[in-house]
């Protein structure tokens, strides 16, 4: 299972002699993966032995790693995984496996650093969240992690009956239980919303979505904590025939809606804190040098933005034009398939925010990488 605190200690792995593997596989269905995995492993080694002058030892390392990723592909994986990540490096030892529920593309990266800027996209593609039903007398709190649906907690609300089916009649009883009722309806909230705290505190979901009619939504709303308040991001609207599978289907699309229109509102705020003083930068070269700073707390890419680039052996140091001395202390400068990847490692280290977009306009006009920033 992906989380930031793994990420975060598997984006510090570093190889002295460059040789630190990362391989993506796709394990769907749709492909013969147990067949063309281990050839394409084979064939891309290959590729990369041929374009790198390595001394005898990392070579050795390299097919080592390769062999070991090979064992790996032998395995039996979850039922719901369509992709592999691996990440294998000899010389410190060390070996991490990654299923995720989607295809990835065949991918094999060798370099001084672990490539992980398709498990950030996964992250984003696998937030964790709340979804909750609500109706004035059943209300039902669902959990949603990377994977699935992972815990249910339903509510009963008060009996809300006013009237007799046959007659229409109000029988006085039933009246003032009737001026009783949105007294019960609040308590029937607050109940719910406890709930929902309460899941929050057990999951790592930040983002909860609604269900229900306009009306009572909102009025469920107030009932929230300011916590829980704060992380609503969608409402969809009610379907009682609809299965559980469709209404979470429909409140993920609901979430995806409002993740773009927080990419282009980041993006936004990054462009108009440009400049002198601003608390906003664009382009790769200046975020590249605002993460060196630490000033970056939030990076934003575009997930289609990938420019081929040139990283220092020595202090890290990353460019997109070719070099072979480092302009910052003078090292070896080793080629990167992915620059913009580089950025997303350092600010993976220092802790920062990282939201990908596509096709947010304002984010490719300014170079498709920017950043905001936690200090001028």
């Amino acid at each position: 299972m992906i989380d930031r605190n793994s990420l975060k200690n598997l984006a510090s792995g570093y190889s002295a002699d460059g040789v630190l593997v990362s391989a993506f596989i796709s394990t769907s269905r749709l492909d013969d993966w147990r067949q063309t995995a281990p050839t394409f492993l084979n064939s891309e080694s290959g590729r990369v032995l041929k374009e790198r002058s390595l001394e005898k030892e990392p070579r050795r390392r390299l097919q080592e790693d390769i062999d070991h990723i090979g064992e790996v592909l032998r395995y039996e994986v979850g039922p719901r995984t369509e992709g592999l990540a691996v990440f294998a490096d000899a010389e410190s030892g060390s070996f991490e496996r990654f299923e995720l529920p989607f295809r990835l593309e065949n991918r094999l990266v060798v370099e001084p650093t672990p490539y992980v800027r398709p498990l950030i996209h996964a992250l984003s593609l696998l937030e964790p969240f709340v979804f909750v039903r609500v109706s004035r007398d059943e209300s039902t709190v669902y959990s949603i992690d990377e994977w699935r649906l992972v815990g249910v907690e339903g509510h009963s609300g008060p009996y809300l009956k006013s009237t007799d089916r046959e007659t229409g009649d109000v029988p006085v009883k039933e009246y003032y239980a009737a001026a009783r009722q949105e007294a019960l309806v609040d308590l029937h909230f607050k109940d719910v919303s406890a709930a929902v705290d309460k899941t929050l505190d057990e999951t790592a979901a930040g983002r909860i979505v609604l269900s229900g009619q306009h009306d009572i939504v909102a009025h469920f709303k107030k009932a929230l904590s300011a916590r829980a308040a704060a992380m609503v991001a969608a409402e969809t609207s009610v379907d009682a025939a609809a299965s559980i599978a469709q209404l979470l289907v429909g409140a993920r699309a609901a979430l995806e809606d409002a993740r773009r229109s927080a990419m282009e509102e980041i993006a936004h705020r990054i462009s108009e804190g440009l400049g002198s003083n601003g608390m906003g930068a664009a382009g790769f070269d200046d975020t590249l040098a605002a993460l060196r700073r630490g000033q970056v707390q939030t990076l934003l890419v575009d997930r289609a933005y990938r420019p081929p680039g040139w990283r220092c052996a020595g202090c890290g140091h990353v460019v997109l034009a070719p070099a072979e001395k480092c302009p910052v202390c003078g090292g070896a400068m080793v080629p990167v398939v992915d620059a913009v990847g580089e950025a997303v490692r350092t600010a993976v280290l220092q802790g920062a925010f990282i939201e990908v977009a596509e096709e947010v306009l304002e984010l490719e006009a300014m170079g498709g990488i920017g950043g905001l920033l936690r200090y001028a």
